[in-house]
């Protein structure tokens, strides 16, 4: 009896030093808690990581998404490029977006900010609105503007960078190296997983998806415009920036105001000029403007109009120029016979000299020269071709 007395003994306490360690063998139980007390006001957040992406994607301050999907920009390669619109006064819309999170919990985040700057290899336009300053803050790598971006919901955060950029474009996004390298994790995949995962600072509202609307306009330059993102904490704590560029790809692309030029009466070994003007729509004075973001010349080719050649040579001579400037007349001859096939090669175009620059307007002149007529015809007509070619952008320390 005492032998089995002793045995229930020993099943008791193994039951009693065994049992707190399994939380479903107990109905009530109690576990240790323990903080530290912050110094000079916490740690800094943490900017993990950050994109930019295609837009508008608010409707004032309520996120709504973009109109043709989110997460998306206009190429496959890494980080953000965008078109430019190729329409004149026209922007190009996107949104700057971040996953911040603090180790002092994400509700000590008190605000995300984007700066935002122009290339760095260029000088800026000369904008189309004389209101506005030319070469903003020294030109070359100027500060645009300061945003302050926006929290988006648990949700519409997990749905955004989770299904849109991890699922969708992965190589979007820029991560913070420094911070995920000391946590063990080199892959994308890994990184991904940290924030989106089950058990992922997103899904447990221990980091936030921060965006904001951005634009730039048609006639700002293409190239690689930088974006800082920092954010403070309540006690002013201000995280390491984390940077990136997006591109804005070039266009090269022109609008004309003019369907034709008619010379009228010409006579014969009389230059026969037509002068356009800077007035865009009126069409008997030709115009022409620069609808892209690069600077670029104008080049022109002709036919012949009917009228031939003699002894080898062409019976007429053609000059054009954009602007007034007597210097800028290029003088050029047919490429071709009126109604041979084929458009104009690159021997065939005729460069135009004037440059013409972002957002700039510019008249078109045009001048014909008869050397011979080769018939008793009393009407004459052809085809002209016009195209724009890219020209370098000026750099800084050189004169526009």
């Amino acid at each position: 009896m005492k032998k089995l007395i002793a045995l229930s003994l020993m099943a008791a306490v193994a039951a009693w030093t065994l049992g707190p360690a399994f939380a479903g063998a107990v109905t009530t139980g109690s576990a240790n808690t323990d903080l530290e007390r912050g110094a000079g006001g916490g740690t800094a957040p943490i900017v993990k990581a950050k994109w930019e992406m295609k837009g508008p994607s608010f409707s004032g301050s309520s996120y709504v998404g973009y109109y043709d999907g989110e997460g998306k920009d206009d190429s496959t390669a890494a980080g953000a490029q965008f078109n430019a619109p190729g329409e004149w006064n026209a922007n190009m819309n996107y949104t700057v977006c971040a996953v911040v999170t603090d180790p002092n919990g994400a509700s000590d985040i008190f605000g995300v900010y984007a700066d935002i700057y122009y290339p760095t290899d260029r000088k800026m336009h000369k904008s189309m609105d004389p209101a506005e300053i030319d070469n903003p803050s020294g030109g070359c790598g100027a500060f645009i503007e300061e945003n302050t971006l926006i929290k988006l919901s648990k949700t519409d955060a997990l749905d955004l960078f989770c299904n849109h950029v991890r699922d969708g474009n992965e190589n979007l996004t820029t991560f913070n190296d420094p911070y995920f390298t000391g946590l063990g994790l080199s892959s994308r995949s890994q990184r991904y997983e940290e924030i989106c995962g089950v058990y992922g600072e997103l899904q447990k509202e221990e980091a936030y998806v921060y965006c904001d609307d951005k634009k730039i306009k048609w006639e700002d330059p293409a190239g690689n415009y930088r974006v800082d993102v920092n954010a403070l904490d309540q006690a002013g704590n201000s995280s390491d920036v984390l940077t990136n560029n997006f591109t804005y790809q070039p266009l090269t692309a022109f609008e004309k105001d003019f369907i034709g030029v008619n010379y009228g009466q010409v006579l014969l070994d009389t230059h026969k000029k037509i002068a356009g003007d800077t007035q865009f729509g009126t069409a008997a004075y030709p115009t022409v403007r620069n609808l892209g973001n690069t600077r670029l010349n104008m080049n022109v080719a002709q036919d012949d109009m009917g009228l031939g050649m003699s002894s080898g040579l062409w019976n007429v001579e053609y000059d054009a120029r954009v602007g007034n400037n007597e210097e800028h007349w290029s003088d050029y001859g047919p490429f071709k016979y009126k109604g041979d096939s084929g458009e104009p090669t690159t021997e065939t175009w005729e460069s135009l000299n004037e440059i013409l620059d972002l957002s700039e307007t510019e008249e078109m002149d045009f001048s014909i020269l008869i050397k011979k007529w080769p018939d008793a015809e009393q009407t004459y007509s052809g085809e002209m071709w016009l195209k724009a070619t890219y020209a370098n952008f000026t750099v800084c320390g050189t004169p526009q």
